[in-house]
C-alpha cells in the first residue's frame, strides 16, 4: 500500500510530521519530492533567466552563425 507522508529532513533523518504505523526496522522506500513552495520559486527563476533571450530569434540578422561572437561579446 502506497501511502504520501510529509516529513522534515533533520540531522541526516527523515521525521514524519504524522504518526506513521510501521513496525521498529521495517524496511520501506522513501521518494523525495521538494514541496510547493520550492518548486514556485525554481519556475520562476527558470522564467527570469529565460526572459533574457526573448526574441532573440527576432532580429533580423543572417549571419548570426558566422559573426557570433561579434553579436553576442562585441568581438
Amino acid at each position: 500500500m502506497a501511502k504520501t507522508i510529509a516529513a522534515i529532513y533533520e540531522n541526516g533523518i527523515f521525521k514524519p510530521l504524522e504518526k506513521v504505523r510501521l513496525h521498529n526496522h521495517e524496511k520501506i522506500q522513501l521518494i523525495v519530492l521538494p514541496n510547493e513552495e520550492r518548486i514556485s520559486e525554481l519556475v520562476k527563476s527558470q522564467k527570469r533567466a529565460l526572459r533574457k533571450y526573448c526574441g532573440i530569434g527576432e532580429s533580423g540578422l543572417t549571419d548570426v552563425s558566422r559573426n557570433h561572437d561579434k553579436y553576442l561579446y562585441g568581438k
